[in-house]
């Protein structure tokens, strides 16, 4: 069934998150836009207006992740017999 919605390809190493030092909360498929957005933010010195792209296209990766994950939960529950 999860063949139907492949996770994608990580585009990052475990050794690169450990250099950005990571948390391992946000070790996910969207990993490799989190990295330059964390290096902008601390160039710019957290400023909320600053790396607006960056923040933009972190967020609609993390969006498009949880979009797949909900078309797996539906199709396991539909699966299940539990949704029509």
């Amino acid at each position: 069934m999860a063949d139907r919605f492949p996770p994608p390809a990580m585009k990052v190493t475990k050794e690169e998150m450990d250099a950005a030092r990571l948390p391992y909360a946000y070790r996910d498929y969207c990993a490799h836009l989190l990295i330059p957005l964390n290096a902008c933010r601390a160039k710019a010195t957290y400023a909320p207006w600053a790396c607006g792209h960056e923040k933009h296209v972190y967020e609609k990766c993390q969006y498009k992740e949880w979009k797949r994950r909900c078309a797996i939960m539906i199709e396991e529950k539909r699966r299940m017999g539990e949704l029509v």
